[in-house]
């Protein structure tokens, strides 16, 4: 009798253990899915703003150093100051 109670609460045991490493689980995916879920919308918001043609001009600017037409470009070029 007394064995049967033990490998019943072993069994138990080991049951709670599942249930418990796949709730652990189930918290770090829905970590990662909240995550996911805010890139996703920082990147809809980013691909609206490439919709705007004053933005990419601005991005043209700054990342490429463009210039537009009948614009003359200025580069200012310090020199090495050596004692």
């Amino acid at each position: 009798m007394f064995l049967f109670i033990a490998v019943g609460f072993v069994t138990l045991g080991v049951r709670e253990y599942k249930i418990y490493k796949i709730k652990q689980e189930q918290a770090v995916t829905q970590a990662r899915i909240d995550k996911l879920k805010k890139e996703e919308a920082a990147l809809k918001a980013e691909r609206k703003k490439l919709d705007d043609p004053k933005h990419i001009e601005k991005l043209a600017r700054e990342e490429f150093n463009m210039v537009g037409k009948n614009e003359v470009p200025l580069f200012i070029v310090e020199k090495d100051k050596k004692k």
